[in-house]
């Protein structure tokens, strides 16, 4: 029987601090545009959809960022994550390389999102955020969040691209049981899904629409936040 190999780190030696790739990039990064003006937006413009501390790691250039104890926990639960070797795949494409990949299956709801869900959450909810907005595709991303949310006593709301809604009920059930509350993008509760909704009441929608419902939210509220997975 051919072996399987498997990586495993103990629980120990989870790492304790998030790699910020752009300090190790040849080049600076191109600074995110106000979708409005396309003038270069500044920290404060950010602000206003999420909370300081994300924005503060975005604009970082520092290698390594540390990761707060309470974040550290819920990873302990799902993390470290098994690194494979992909032996299979290496004889199917007959190469010399060694192929490996990280399997996140493992996390509570079933992908890698659940790492940056729990981030996002624990930073909001530091900052006395109460709700979050944020959309999703399939529906991964926001069950991560809901599951986030629930952890640290944060409410979520998700606009789920229409399509998806209506034939993938299971996650609409994974986020309702973790709390979170799940809507059709678009829809009929924000001005940008009734705009969307004019010549055509059963459009199928697209990430894009679900992100503008998200963000319309969150810019008529003081203590919401967006969240983007």
């Amino acid at each position: 029987m051919k072996k399987r190999i498997v990586v495993n780190l103990p629980v120990e030696e989870l790492p304790k601090s998030w790699y910020n790739v752009k300090a190790d990039l040849p080049f600076k990064m191109d600074p995110p545009l106000n979708p409005v003006t396309k003038e270069i937006m500044n920290p404060a413009d950010m602000t206003a959809i999420f909370p300081k501390a994300i924005v503060e790691q975005e604009i970082s250039e520092e290698r390594f960022i540390e990761i707060p104890e309470p974040v550290l926990n819920e990873y302990a639960v799902f993390r470290p994550s098994p690194l494979i070797r992909a032996t299979f795949l290496e004889e199917f494409l007959k190469t010399p390389a060694r192929i490996y990949y990280k399997y996140e299956g493992n996390s509570p709801t079933g992908s890698h999102k659940t790492n940056t869900a729990i981030a996002q959450a624990y930073f909001n909810r530091a900052e006395g955020v109460t709700e979050l907005t944020t959309e999703t595709g399939a529906g991964q991303w926001g069950s991560a969040l809901s599951y986030a949310g629930r952890k640290f006593g944060i409410t979520v709301r998700v606009f789920m691209v229409r399509n998806s809604y209506e034939t993938k009920p299971m996650r609409q059930h994974m986020m309702r049981m973790f709390n979170g509350t799940v809507e059709p993008s678009p829809g009929e509760n924000t001005e940008s899904g009734r705009n969307f909704l004019k010549n055509d009441k059963n459009y199928p929608g697209s990430l894009g629409m679900a992100i503008s419902e998200a963000v319309e939210i969150v810019l008529n509220s003081k203590d919401k936040k967006y969240s983007l997975g």
